[in-house]
């Protein structure tokens, strides 16, 4: 495998293989064994069959790179997303616990952001990326605390759901990446293929002139 991606990724050899197979088709099917104007018809099938193959292969490629690039990019989102959510938690547990924490109506607050906070730094602190934050982490929130705004608690339910948004497209973006055995082989044969079906054609245009004539 790993010797025909070298072989496809390289256009010299890519355009050695396509100059071989055009010169061994010349040479077999229109002086060798010259073919009929019908038989040529036929291998109409053979070199569109195998450009087909190769477009696969293509399109197979770009799939890979359009989830390497969405991988990069949710990641990064992602990223952002946990850190100023963390963030979040840092500064109203110091506000709400220093600032705040010697009012009787505070103190329910004070705990579970302190709860929380706790949480998240446990997650952060045991888990690689991408770390699994849950869905209901904010549960609790819509309590009616004293000492939190309307405003605040969307802005950390944005945060965590954007975080969540970000974690997902980043895992059905590495499930993208995941080649089958066949799939691996036709992006590696792909250009390969391409070059050969491409000597065919031209082969064939020659036949048929010459049958022509």
């Amino acid at each position: 495998m790993a010797q025909f991606l070298d072989t496809s990724s390289d256009p010299l050899w890519v355009f050695f293989i396509f100059l071989v197979a055009l010169a061994l088709f010349h040479y077999l099917l229109i002086y060798r064994y010259p073919l009929s104007l019908r038989q040529w018809k036929l291998v109409e099938y053979i070199w569109v069959g195998l450009a087909l193959v190769s477009i696969y292969g293509i399109v197979e490629e770009a799939r890979m790179y359009r989830a390497a690039i969405t991988i990069e990019q949710s990641k990064r989102e992602a990223m952002d997303k946990v850190a100023a959510l963390e963030n979040w938690f840092n500064v109203y547990t110091e506000h709400a616990c220093d600032d705040m924490a010697q009012t009787q109506k505070t103190r329910p607050f004070c705990r579970w952001v302190s709860d929380k906070n706790s949480d998240l730094k446990l997650i952060l602190a045991n888990e690689d990326f991408p770390m699994d934050v849950p869905i209901n982490f904010l549960v609790g929130i819509e309590q009616p605390f004293e000492g939190i705004a309307k405003a605040d608690r969307e802005i950390v339910g944005a945060l965590h759901a954007s975080y969540i948004s970000a974690r997902q497209q980043y895992l059905m973006s590495a499930e993208d990446t995941v080649r089958s055995g066949l799939s691996a082989l036709l992006v590696a044969l792909g250009p390969m293929l391409f070059a050969v079906a491409i000597a065919i054609k031209f082969a064939k245009v020659t036949g048929e002139y010459r049958l022509c004539k």
